[in-house]
C-alpha cells in the first residue's frame, strides 16, 4: 500500500522525577527543571491538532534527535554540531524510536495551556510556563478515553468456548473420520454412465471489454473494479481508498501522520454473446451387472459428443446391514463379484469409505 502523508503532531513525555507531562519539543521540564532523559518514550494525547507553527513544523521534519556524546544535549536530527558545547555531533546517539507507529490519529484539540506572558503552548498538568517560568492557573482537565465495557471475555467464558469446541471435534471424528471393519458379501451391484450432447449455438457470458474476441457481440457493459494498486494510473478512472489515518514517530518529540491507501482502477465489464459449442441435453445408461455400456445419441448437424461421466455402486449384506459403496473407477467395480467377500471400512453413520480383499 502507499502511504500518504497528512501532517505532524506534537507528542508527549513525562518527566521521571516529578511525573510531569511535557510537550514533545520542550527539552526541560516545565515543572521541575529536569531535562529530557535520552532514553525518554514520547506518547501521543488523547485527541491531536496538526501542527501549523513553521518552527514547530520546521522541528518535525528534522527527524530524530541527537544527544551529544560529550554532555548529553538533546539537539535537532539535522544539526552538525551541540548547541549546548558545539561538540561535532556525529559521534552523537541518535533517537531509536523514528518509525514507531505511536497509535491512531485522533482529530481534535488536545488539552493545550497557553502562557498569558509568553503565549507559549504548555502540557494540561504543568504548573509553570515550560519557556518563561510563569505560574500557570487553570481547570483545564485530560480527555479521558470511555472504557469500553466486556472489551475482554472471562477466563471461565474461554473454558467454556474451549469445551464446546473439543466436544465439536470429538463428534465430527467418532461420526465422520473413525472407521471400523467389517466383513461383508457383494449382494448386487448398479451402474450409471451419461453422456453431454453439445451444439454449436450463441452462449451468452462475462468478461472485461479488452478480453472479447473479434466475433464476439456486446450485449451491455458497465464500470467495475478491474484491480487495486499502489499507486495511481496514468490514466482511466480510479478511486483512492485509505485506512484509518495513524500517528508514527520521528523520534524528536513528533509523529507524522500518515494514511495507508490503495487505488481502485475501473474498466469495463462487459456481458457479450459467441456462437460456441455449449450442452443442451445428455444421454444415460443404467445397469445392474458389471458390464456397463456408453449410451448411443442420435446426433444432428451443429451437434457433437460432450464429456462423459461414470459411477458405479456395489452393494453389500454384512450382519443383517446394507452397506453401499460407491467409485468412479471402472476397475475396482469389476471386480464386485456376486457372492465375493470384502472388508469394509464403516463409519459411525454407516458410510463405506473404502474396501478391500
Amino acid at each position: 500500500m502507499a502511504r500518504k502523508k497528512k501532517g505532524y503532531v506534537e507528542l508527549y513525555w513525562a518527566c521521571p522525577n516529578c511525573k510531569s507531562e511535557n510537550l514533545g519539543s520542550v527539552t526541560v521540564c516545565g515543572n521541575c527543571g529536569s531535562p529530557q532523559p535520552d532514553n525518554v518514550e514520547f506518547y501521543q494525547g488523547s485527541h491531536q491538532q496538526l501542527v501549523t507553527d513553521d518552527e514547530k513544523l520546521k522541528q518535525a521534519k528534522a527527524g530524530a534527535d541527537i544527544h551529544c556524546a560529550y554532555c548529553n544535549t538533546r539537539n535537532p536530527g539535522d544539526t552538525k554540531t551541540c548547541s549546548q558545547c558545539g561538540s561535532d555531533l556525529s559521534e552523537g546517539a541518535q533517537r531509536a524510536s523514528e518509525g514507531r507507529v505511536v497509535g491512531s490519529f485522533k482529530a481534535g484539540t488536545g488539552a493545550l495551556v497557553k502562557c498569558p506572558n509568553c503565549a507559549s503552548d504548555n502540557a494540561y498538568v504543568n504548573r509553570k510556563c515550560h519557556n518563561c517560568g510563569t505560574p500557570l492557573s487553570h481547570k483545564i482537565k485530560a480527555d479521558e478515553e470511555p472504557k469500553a465495557k466486556g472489551a475482554g471475555l472471562k477466563r471461565g467464558s474461554l473454558m467454556v468456548i474451549g469445551a464446546v469446541v473439543l466436544v465439536l471435534c470429538a463428534a465430527i471424528y467418532f461420526l465422520f473420520l473413525r472407521t471400523s471393519d467389517v466383513t461383508g458379501v457383494v449382494r448386487t451391484v448398479g451402474w450409471e454412465r451419461s453422456v453431454a450432447i453439445e451444439a454449436f449455438i450463441p452462449v451468452q457470458r462475462e468478461a472485461w471489454l479488452d478480453e472479447l474476441g473479434a466475433d464476439a457481440e456486446i450485449l451491455s457493459c458497465s464500470e467495475e473494479v478491474r484491480h487495486v494498486q499502489d499507486a495511481p494510473p496514468a490514466s482511466g478512472r480510479y478511486e483512492e481508498v485509505c485506512g484509518t489515518p495513524y500517528n508514527v514517530e520521528t523520534g524528536g518529540g513528533f509523529a507524522e501522520v500518515v494514511q495507508d491507501c490503495e487505488y481502485q482502477v475501473y474498466d469495463q465489464y462487459c456481458t457479450y454473446s459467441e456462437l460456441d459449442w455449449t450442452p443442451i441435453s445428455t444421454v444415460q445408461t443404467v445397469g445392474r451387472d458389471l458390464f456397463p455400456d456408453w449410451p448411443a445419441a442420435a446426433l444432428a448437424s451443429e451437434e457433437r459428443l460432450g464429456e462423459q461421466s461414470e459411477s458405479y455402486a456395489c452393494i453389500f449384506a454384512a450382519g443383517g446391514e446394507e452397506y453401499i459403496y460407491t467409485t468412479d473407477s471402472f476397475t475396482e467395480f469389476q471386480q464386485c463379484e456376486i457372492g465375493s467377500e470384502w472388508t469394509l471400512s464403516v463409519t459411525s453413520l454407516g458410510a463405506v469409505t473404502s474396501i478391500s480383499q
